[in-house]
């Protein structure tokens, strides 16, 4: 592999979720940190975009539409970079590096589009052993990174804080404590809590903290966010569908407390140094080890006396479903009530 001063364009691949994407920035200012002079490019999905906002460690940004693949591999060919880290080991990807004739190619050894690499790192992801962000990490060391650094920066946009203020303002919510956030959709990325036990949880913040309550997701999760409300007698707020990624980063930095399950959003939440209750399913692929809130502060809760060797949820033949119903709304309003209560959660 060449060294530092020889490596002058370097490509980072993370083409998936939001969650994903937010677990990858230690290792992008990682790898910009340790080749300074370096041009430094991402290939992402578009609707990440703003997670990257304003990021000092990224020189510039590669969209994939989806396009036909060797158009994009040929737009990466003439872009001439000397070194790909490919953080999100797809097929599509590791094809795109090596028709772009990216000489070194950094990835996983441990999968089979590993073939396609040739500078890996023996990483068994599927084992569980440590979080997402030293995974990815442990493939900047590979491409040659000092990673001391495991700081997540999120900046924000002021037309988007503008926006996420006035919202707030709107339903008299501006300068409220506490103003918590649930975001019940997961994007059937994991087994998830009941309606019902939302709806519980929700009065209970209101009656028992005299909190105000947000509940967000996207503009196909409206109804399913108006049947939790139409359980509820208090009177949460529905902000679905009303923020783009950038505006809904805004309004997540002005909570006091993130309530969710294993999403996107809530790896949001967490790298913009919000204090976080997240609700985990019991199956390994999900495990809060990969998957957590990363960072101090947090709470995972998880269904309790529950056996579960699967990679995948079995749902209706394994007898523990849906487990994730024996996670209690009271268990939930007193790790809440904590962490109100705790002097990190101010005005």
């Amino acid at each position: 592999m060449k060294n530092n001063k020889q490596i002058t364009k370097i490509l980072i691949l993370r083409s998936d979720r939001m969650g994903d994407m937010i677990l990858s920035l230690p290792a992008i200012s990682s790898l910009k940190k340790s080749y300074p002079k370096a041009h430094l490019a991402i290939l992402i999905q578009e609707y990440t975009r703003d997670i990257l906002w304003n990021n000092p460690h990224i020189d510039e940004i590669i969209i994939d539409y989806g396009q036909n693949m060797l158009e994009l591999a040929q737009q990466i060919r003439d872009k001439k970079f000397d070194l790909a880290v490919i953080l999100y080991p797809s097929w599509r990807n590791g094809w795109l590096c090596f028709f772009a004739g990216i000489p070194v190619r950094v990835g996983t050894g441990y999968k089979p589009v590993g073939i396609l690499f040739n500078k890996r790192a023996y990483i068994h992801r599927s084992k569980v052993v440590c979080h997402e962000i030293d995974y990815c990490l442990r493939l900047a060391e590979k491409a040659g990174a000092q990673t001391t650094n495991r700081e997540i920066a999120l900046p924000i946009k002021d037309e988007d804080m503008q926006y996420a203020q006035s919202l707030l303002k709107k339903h008299g919510l501006l300068d409220t404590f506490p103003l918590i956030g649930i975001h019940p959709g997961s994007g059937g990325s994991a087994l998830n809590w009941s309606k019902d036990n939302y709806a519980g949880l929700i009065d209970g913040l209101i009656e028992k903290y005299n909190a105000r309550v947000i509940i967000s997701g996207g503009s196909n999760e409206y109804d399913m966010l108006e049947q939790i409300i139409a359980k509820t007698h208090t009177n949460p707020i529905n902000l679905s569908g009303q923020t783009n990624l950038g505006q809904l980063m805004a309004l997540f930095s002005l909570y006091h407390l993130f309530i969710g399950p294993s999403t996107g959003p809530m790896h949001l939440a967490a790298g913009l140094g919000k204090p976080v209750i997240a609700l985990f399913p019991p199956l390994l692929s999900q495990s809060p080890t990969k998957w957590g809130p990363y960072g101090q502060g947090h709470t995972v809760l998880m269904p309790e006396n529950v056996e579960c060797g699967w990679r995948r949820c079995k749902r209706e033949r394994c007898g523990f479903f849906n487990c994730m119903d024996r996670i209690a709304v009271s268990t939930v309003l007193d790790a809440a009530g904590g962490m109100i209560g705790n002097a990190g959660i101010g005005r």
